[in-house]
């Protein structure tokens, strides 16, 4: 909804808990996008590569989100799939 992100405009960001290439550890979510549609018949996505090393940790991806004016994006990652691991989580800013 916002235009920081030049790149991304009129796109659809979305996020995918894991991978499926990657079922051995250390796992890995998925931030990706796909263009807008007005026909309603299927598209491709492309995947959104994030340069942080998350090193032999996995990387859950479990939300995404904007600032109250929707201008920056957000990703929240989590190293567990068990909710009762606390403290196990960061959140992200999507910077160009």
């Amino acid at each position: 909804m916002g235009n920081g992100i030049p790149d991304l405009t009129g796109s659809v960001v979305f996020t995918d808990f894991a991978r499926d290439e990657r079922p051995q550890p250390p796992i890995r979510g998925v931030l990706a996008y796909t263009r807008i549609r007005t026909d309603c018949k299927l598209n491709d996505f492309s995947v959104i590569e994030t340069d942080y090393d998350f090193g032999s940790q996995s990387a859950y991806y479990v939300s995404l989100g904007t600032d109250l004016n929707q201008t920056r994006l957000y990703l929240g990652v989590y190293s567990s799939m068990n909710v009762n691991d606390f403290n196990r989580g960061t959140v992200f800013e999507i910077v160009p």
